[in-house]
């Protein structure tokens, strides 16, 4: 593993890093080395001396420039800290074969001269602005060390860059190290995989599969490790007692335990009791290394799979990609993977097909993407490949057009040809609907009904945003149309007149959402009948390969001249949503209206649809007013986030804005206990991520059983806990654990699995294979790297087994649905009795059931205390109690700050770990997506232009040219604050 660390004194520092933590002086010797092209530059080669360490440190070069000012605080530099397996450390110090050690020390040097060439860089100020330039170079000092503060045998590399590197101009400023730190854990996997490549040439195998690259050596018992593991021990103790479990809590945890590390006084002595632990476990080192040996020495190689054999045999590199080809089922065809492999090096091969799984993997969620997150992803599917293979892999792919470079400020972005002709297709989608809706009526006729309607019948006055969106919905010649709406903007007030109004006109009014939650709210509030995305395109996307015209004219009756209105539009996809306005075509709509706030939550698959939608020239209406918010502070605040300007947002909040360092969960659980049931009622709990909201739902129903508010009676349920896999990463056996269920949805033939449950009984990554058992007690032989890559549906999902207790009076929502008993997922319900066979549940619309002890819906359900914002989105309440910590780095962004803030109507108490830090996490990270067409500036050129094709023939995009659509009519649209 990595870990990070700013270099807190110059002195310190230097006194530190030059002891003598080695067992040999041999070790020692080799440790303390000047590496990096601006040590170089600098004259410093060779051993490290501990005064001129200290100088470079404290900003004094050796060539008698100085960086950073005598009056100002200059950080020292950055501690970077590889440290291998503990297995790995074992068998080098215990069982001392130091190969391991000089293998390691090479993989972080060169994952240290990637971070060099890619992440160095400086601020220069250019005509009067501050600009961030690449440097290409870094003064780094590396020590080897051996011993963790627990005497225990823990081989590791420091390399504590300095805080200098030469700027452009030639002249030396101080390091901006945000790159190091954002992408530490690539750096880590670029290590880990050039020293598997290495100890695999030594013939040693490869054992449990961990995150961020790392693995552990095999031979080496659980057991073994753990026992030489004391201090990871106190760490994760420390971290199990505190709120957040993310990387930074751990970094935290460990500063927290860590006691003065003192040196060795007798070496030998310590590596003696080494070896009398080793032996007292039962275990022998030296057996490991020599069955290494003697692999090596007879030429067998690894006895663990084909992969192995081939790589270790020097047999030829067609029957390893033969391999590969055969176990990941590509035989079919796939556009990432080379038709003819048998030319190239095993590892070529291997980063050829650890590029496309990561390809494949990002595509799911992301229409663009980092290029790092590519080479991070493709390490983490453990295939042998090295940083410099992949990086050549992906640079094919950018050639042959798979791959298509971002420019501008996203030049280091990428993204695919599919993802460019996705888009595309759905803003032809638009184009084709330009001129063939249905205006049922003038637009100054459709106000006055609109204002006539909501006045006689709801008693209110609709405003100019929301009459302005009742008009185009009624008046507008565009099948297809959006409404952009601010948060709190009254979407929903304005769509009960103006469904009123089409039921009278004799057109049939439909509402979708994403959300069965949302598609109950829709109808609630709107008397719209309405459904989920997934059920209607369940029900009508067959239709769209044209193979059932009697299915097609059948429906097109139904639907022709109908109204269609998506909710939340902002969570649809560019699959769905390319689906959705293709029907609305394809079935003849009068009316496809997109209905949303671009800011808020996108959805969980690639695309944000709805934002590029209206930057090429959606006829779109907008709503920019907040009438949600009932006070001042509430409404600014408000106001705020939905500019993004997070100090002021939360200034607005004022003292609602609660620190709590540690076990703020539990404060905001606390809070809303102390509330009288009926305040409960108008009160939700929100928390920004999964554990989070794990720890006050405990917390409350903890809280709420010691008031006596819950039943005495108890039922422990084992319920089934989705794991949140791409398709790629279910092609994967490392993503199985023994314990996991996998549910099949429809047969396998190929795997001869059919529909049904399984349970995970074994898995082994490094054979790809994986043993189910089925409910019956029969074991079957999986492997998921015959899934089909291409396919657009998951074949299977895979959940973990969570145990949850349940009360009398617990407040509980599903996670699955079952239509018939209208049982929908994500839908709240209560507990009303336990009995001794049956479990009586009331749901949210007041219908009661009696639910059997193994009834599979008691597998599907977790406590609904408190809810997260992909949850929350599209919901209201008249107070809130909510939760956020700035060290969940992903979920601290802007647009989960907004969906918290914009839920209330009259307050929010916001519980933070550090006010400061969450400002500046979300300050940092807006958490919008990137489209393919922005990422490449296709939209931009489209969107200038104005003009293009408006024939209503789709034809194929076609693959190599990558053709800019041109609009024609973009007519003016408002954009909500």
């Amino acid at each position: 593993m990595l870990s990070l660390a700013n270099v807190r004194t110059a002195s310190g520092a230097a006194g530190y890093f030059a002891k003598d933590n080695y067992y040999t002086r041999a070790d020692a010797d080799r440790s303390g080395e000047w590496f990096g092209e601006g040590a170089a530059a600098l004259g410093l080669k060779g051993t490290v001396d501990a005064r001129t360490f200290e100088a470079v440190l404290k900003g004094n070069l050796p060539d008698g420039s100085r960086v950073g000012s005598d009056n100002r605080y200059h950080r020292a530099g950055t501690d970077l800290t590889f440290s291998l397996p503990k297995s790995w450390s074992i068998l080098a110090l215990v069982g001392g074969d130091s190969r391991i050690l000089d293998a390691y020390a090479s993989a972080v040097k060169e994952s240290l001269a990637w971070a060099e060439k890619n992440l160095a860089e400086t601020r220069l100020q250019h005509r009067g602005k501050e600009k961030i330039v690449q440097t290409g170079n870094l003064v780094t000092a590396l020590f080897r060390h051996d011993t963790n503060r627990n005497q225990e045998p823990q081989a590791h590399v420091h390399a504590v860059i300095a805080n200098v590197t030469r700027g452009p101009d030639g002249k030396w400023r101080a390091l901006r190290n945000d790159k190091l730190w954002e992408h530490h854990t690539l750096l880590n996997a670029m290590a880990m995989a050039r020293f598997r490549i290495e100890v695999e040439k030594l013939s040693y195998e490869i054992g449990e599969l961990g995150r961020h690259g790392n693995f552990e050596a095999a031979g080496v018992p659980t057991h073994v490790r753990e026992a030489f593991s004391t201090r990871r021990a106190e760490v994760l103790g420390k971290v199990a007692e505190m709120a957040s479990r993310s990387p930074a809590a751990h970094d935290a945890a460990t500063l927290m335990t860590r006691a003065e590390k003192a040196p060795a006084a007798d070496r030998g002595a310590l590596l003696d009791t080494w070896k009398a632990q080793a032996e007292e476990l039962g275990f022998t080192p030296g057996d490991v290394i020599a069955r290494a040996n003697a692999r090596a020495a007879t030429g067998l190689g690894e006895d663990h799979g084909a992969r192995s054999a081939v790589r270790n045999l020097g047999a030829s590199v067609r029957a390893f990609a033969a391999d590969f080809v055969e176990r990941l089922g590509l035989k079919q065809g796939d556009p990432l993977i080379p038709t003819r492999l048998g030319n190239r090096p095993v590892e070529d091969v291997a980063a050829i097909h650890a590029v496309a799984s990561a390809v494949r993997h990002l595509s799911e969620r992301e229409a663009a993407f980092d290029r790092f997150a590519v080479y991070r992803t493709a390490l983490s599917f453990g295939l042998p490949a090295s940083i410099p293979a992949i990086e050549r892999r992906v640079d094919q792919l950018l050639r042959q057009g798979h791959l298509v470079r971002g420019k501008g400020a996203d030049k280091g972005m990428v993204t695919t040809r599919d993802a460019i002709a996705a888009e595309q297709r759905i803003l032809a989608e638009v184009e084709a609907g330009r001129g063939q809706g249905v205006a049922l009526m003038t637009p100054e006729s459709a106000g006055e009904r609109l204002q006539a309607l909501a006045q006689d019948r709801h008693g209110l006055t609709l405003n100019a945003g929301q009459e302005g969106a009742g008009r185009m919905l009624l008046a507008s010649t565009n099948r297809i149309v959006a409404i952009q709406g601010v948060a709190g903007a009254g979407k929903s007030t304005v769509l009960k007149p103006v469904a009123e109004i089409l039921s009278a006109e004799g057109r049939k009014v439909t509402g979708l959402a994403v959300q069965n939650t949302l598609v109950q709210m829709l109808e609630r509030q709107t008397g719209i009948e309405s459904m989920s995305v997934a059920r209607f395109l369940g029900r009508y996307a067959p239709l769209l390969d044209g193979s059932d015209r009697k299915a097609l004219a059948e429906a097109r009756s139904e639907w022709k001249g109908s109204t269609v209105l998506l909710d939340e539009a902002s969570m649809v996809g560019n699959a769905e949503k390319e689906k959705l306005v293709r029907l609305a075509n394809l079935l003849e709509l009068g009316r496809f209206a997109a209905i949303g706030d671009r800011k808020q939550l996108g959805a969980v698959d690639a695309g944000k649809p709805f934002d590029v939608m209206q930057q090429a020239g959606i006829e779109t209406s907008g709503m920019r007013i907040n009438i949600r918010a009932r006070n001042v502070a509430m409404r600014d605040a408000q106001h705020a986030a939905q500019a993004g300007q997070i100090e002021e947002a939360l200034r607005h909040l004022g003292d609602g804005v609660v620190e709590v360092a540690e076990g703020a969960a539990l404060s905001a659980a606390a809070t809303w206990l102390e509330l009288t049931p009926p305040e409960r009622e108008r009160t939700a709990i929100y928390a920004s991520g999964r554990t989070l909201r794990g720890a006050v739902n405990e917390a409350v129903q903890t809280g709420l059983k010691a008031n006596g508010e819950l039943g005495e009676r108890a039922l422990l349920l084992e319920t089934l806990s989705r794991v949140n896999l791409t398709r790629e990463e279910l092609r994967h056996a490392k993503s199985y654990a023994p314990g996991m269920v996998v549910e099949v949805d429809r047969r396998q033939r190929a795997q001869h699995l059919a529909p049904g449950r399984y349970s995970v009984v074994a898995s082994d990554p490094r054979q790809e294979q994986v043993t189910l058992e089925n409910e019956r007690g029969t074991a079957f032989g999986f492997r998921p790297d015959k899934l089909r890559p291409q396919a657009e549906r998951d074949p299977l999902r895979l959940f973990e087994i969570k145990p949850v207790t349940i009360h009398p009076g617990d407040r509980i929502r599903w996670t699955e649905t079952d239509h018939r008993r209208g049982l929908l997922n994500a839908d709240q319900a209560r507990i009303v009795a336990i009995g001794e066979k049956t479990v009586t549940v009331t749901t949210s619309s007041g219908i009661e059931h009696e639910l059997a002890h193994d009834d599979p819906m008691l597998k599907r359900l977790d406590l609904a205390y408190a809810l997260n914002a992909h949850m929350a989105q599209g919901l209201t309440s008249d107070r809130g109690i909510a939760v956020m910590d700035s060290r969940e780095k992903n979920l601290s962004n802007q647009q989960t700050f907004l969906v918290t803030v914009t839920r209330l109507r009259d307050g929010l108490t916001l519980y933070v770990n550090n006010a400061r830090r969450l400002e500046a996490a979300v300050e940092r990270n807006t958490g919008m997506k990137r489209s393919a067409l922005e990422t490449t500036k296709m939209l931009g050129d489209a969107a200038a232009r104005g003009t293009g094709n408006t024939s209503k023939t789709k034809e194929p995009v076609e693959e190599k040219k990558l053709p800019e659509l041109e609009l024609s009519k973009v007519k003016p649209f408002e954009i909500g604050i």
